[in-house]
């Protein structure tokens, strides 16, 4: 069976290969309708992924889609992707780079806790064969 792409790494594929477009914009002469919004190639992501581009877009659109848009309190919505008539499929870059920001802490966390843990399994091991041979 084929690795299935993480949301994380989906996400960081989109944030590494589209960030240079997200800093190019022009705002004299833009070249897209909003800065935040950067269209996105999904054949290009799904290729880098190694999966079908139905895959990727399915992740983006109806996972990522739900998962982290949101609503503000003036009831606007903020969506993380969209398809717009005149751009294609777009995604919300800075939203995206605070979605992967998260995942980033998260996986420090999960990792630093790891350490942890298997550091205090060491000391309980090394403990133990310390009372029963001394």
């Amino acid at each position: 069976m084929d690795n299935i792409p993480t949301d994380f790494e989906i996400l960081e594929d989109i944030y590494y290969r589209y960030y240079d477009e997200f800093r190019r914009y022009a705002k004299k002469e833009p070249d897209r309708i909003a800065r935040i919004r950067v269209p996105i190639e999904v054949e290009e992501v799904a290729e880098a992924c190694g999966v079908e581009k139905d895959m990727i877009f399915g992740r983006i659109f109806y996972h990522f889609n739900k998962k982290y848009s949101y609503k503000n309190e003036k009831g606007e919505i903020t969506t993380f992707f969209s398809t717009e008539k005149f751009e294609g499929l777009s995604v919300n870059f800075p939203l995206v780079a605070s979605v992967l920001s998260d995942m980033y802490a998260e996986k420090k966390r999960r990792d630093t806790f790891t350490i942890l843990s298997g550091s205090a399994i060491a000391i309980s091991v090394i403990a133990l064969l310390v009372a029963f041979f001394l």
